[in-house]
C-alpha cells in the first residue's frame, strides 16, 4: 500500500503577508511520484487566487501510517482543471503512534466524588494527559474530565484512571488515562499532537538550515 493516496486530508498553509497565514484543509484527488491534485474545498474559494502557480506553500498529510510535512510549489492553480501541487523526495515523515505526547499547557477539569478542581496539563496524549495536581493530595480512581484543546470550540470530555502520582520540580504531578472517551474525540486530541509535532520539527529544521548559513 502506498503511505500517499487518493483520498486521505491535506492541510496546505501559506503567508498572504508577513501577519496574516491562511491554513486550509483538502483532499487528495489523485497521486503521481512528482505531484498530487488536491480537491480545494468550495467554501474557500475566496482564497483561491492566493494559490498561484508557482506559490511555495507548506502541506501536510494525514495517513495511517503518520504525517508528512514538506514545503511544495503550485504547479496547476484551484482555477485548472486540477489543482495540484509538487510532491517532493524530501520531506519529513511523524511515526503515528496513538498515544504520542507532546508538552501542551492547556486548562483541564476534573471531577469525582463532589470534588471538583481546575488545572494545566503538562503535556497531552491519544491516551492520556500528565498535569499538575492541585488538589494537594494524591489521586486515585476514575474522574471525569473536561480538556481545553487549542484551535477548538467545544472541549473534549470522557471518563479516566489515574496512574500515578509523582513530585516533580516541587510540585504534585499525575497522570490520567482514558478509559472512556469517544473516538472522534481521542482523534481531536492525535491530530492536535501531530500538527504540535509537526511544527516542532518544521522550527527545528529551520534552525538547523539557518545554523548552516
Amino acid at each position: 500500500m502506498k503511505e500517499i493516496e487518493k483520498g486521505q486530508k491535506a492541510n496546505i498553509k501559506l503567508k498572504i503577508s508577513s501577519i496574516r497565514e491562511v491554513e486550509i484543509s483538502c483532499v487528495i484527488k489523485w497521486v503521481e511520484y512528482d505531484r498530487i491534485a488536491l480537491i480545494f474545498p468550495e467554501d474557500k474559494n475566496a482564497l483561491a487566487k492566493y494559490f498561484f502557480e508557482g506559490r511555495e506553500i507548506e502541506v501536510l498529510i494525514y495517513t495511517d501510517k503518520g504525517i508528512f510535512i514538506f514545503d511544495s510549489t503550485v504547479i496547476d492553480t484551484p482555477f485548472d482543471y486540477d489543482f495540484v501541487v509538487e510532491l517532493p523526495e524530501e520531506r519529513t515523515k511523524i511515526q503515528r503512534r496513538d498515544y504520542i505526547r507532546v508538552p501542551v499547557k492547556t486548562e483541564i477539569t476534573l471531577a469525582n466524588a463532589g470534588q471538583k478542581f481546575t488545572t494545566n496539563t503538562i503535556n497531552v496524549g491519544g491516551g492520556g494527559v500528565r498535569f499538575v495536581n492541585n488538589s494537594e493530595t494524591e489521586m486515585t480512581g476514575v474522574w471525569r474530565f473536561i480538556l481545553n484543546l487549542p484551535k477548538w470550540k467545544e472541549p473534549v470530555t470522557g471518563r479516566g484512571e489515574i496512574l500515578y502520582n509523582i513530585k516533580q520540580d516541587n510540585k504534585l504531578v499525575s497522570v490520567i488515562k482514558f478509559t472512556d472517551i469517544e473516538e472522534v474525540n481521542r482523534n481531536k486530541i492525535i491530530k492536535m499532537c501531530f500538527e504540535e509535532e509537526a511544527n516542532r520539527l518544521k522550527m527545528k529544521h529551520f534552525d538547523s538550515a539557518a545554523d548552516g548559513n
